[in-house]
């Protein structure tokens, strides 16, 4: 990948017409029908899980970094 966008904050999602929308913070827009949404979503999912659980076993976990319960 050569273009990297940095995301501080969730990206806007909204559905319209039978389509996902994901709005970057940028401004660009991706639509995605529902299917490639819903994988989308569960890859993201495994991914960040894993990248968290590293992130903790590597000793770089902040007190922070951990959700509030809700």
């Amino acid at each position: 990948m050569s273009v990297f966008i940095e995301y501080g904050e969730s990206p806007r999602v909204w559905v319209d017409d039978g389509h996902v929308f994901l709005e970057a913070s940028d401004g660009r827009r991706v639509r995605m029908k529902p299917e490639v949404a819903i994988k989308l979503g569960r890859s993201l999912e495994a991914c960040g899980t894993k990248s968290f659980i590293n992130k903790v076993l590597d000793g770089n976990a902040a007190p922070t970094d951990f959700p509030a319960p809700k």
